[in-house]
């Protein structure tokens, strides 16, 4: 018997999306507990890693969290960056509906030609759909119907969340 042992997991987690999107602003409210100021807040260039741990049970988990530039000009290099990875989040700004559609054509394309994610296993699925900036809701373009047909197509969870607020962030990161 293994009595007083734990076991460490590492898992490598994805943040993609377009510029704008919130996606640096979502990990910081996640990991860091606050809302960072947009005003002074830069836009990524590269890449930025962020760490989470989580004890679950026993053993103890790691998330290494990589929030991609969503800059067209980053995007030849940072694909090769992506292998390894467990699972992550694609972000997309519900008050701009364009944000969706480069998801559908960019990011997600780009994510099953180069870690072969296959979305309709279950097992494998570990992607999640993110609508940001909910708070903005006089704002909103992104409608529902494209947003339905996103998560049918591909088998995600879908959160609408606010890196403002905090909403579904807790339940999102876990």
């Amino acid at each position: 018997m293994w009595f007083g042992t734990s076991q460490k997991y590492v898992f490598k987690i994805l943040i993609l999306g377009d510029t704008g999107v919130g996606k640096t602003s979502l990990v910081i409210r996640a990991v860091r507990g606050y809302f960072p100021d947009p005003e002074t807040l830069k836009s990524t260039i590269g890449a930025a890693f962020f760490t989470m741990r989580y004890r679950i049970q026993r053993d103890l988990i790691t998330a290494q969290i990589w929030d991609f530039a969503g800059q067209e000009r980053f995007r030849s290099f940072m694909k090769n960056m992506f292998s390894g990875s467990s699972g992550g989040l694609f972000v997309f700004d519900l008050t701009n509906a364009l944000s969706l559609d480069d998801l559908k054509n960019f990011w997600i394309p780009e994510i099953i030609r180069k870690i072969r994610a296959d979305f309709f296993d279950v097992f494998k699925n570990n992607f999640i759909l993110v609508g940001n900036k909910s708070d903005l809701k006089k704002q909103i373009e992104a409608t529902k119907d494209e947003i339905a047909k996103l998560v049918k197509q591909y088998g995600f969870k879908y959160f609408s969340a606010s890196a403002k607020t905090g909403d579904y962030l807790s339940a999102i990161f876990k």
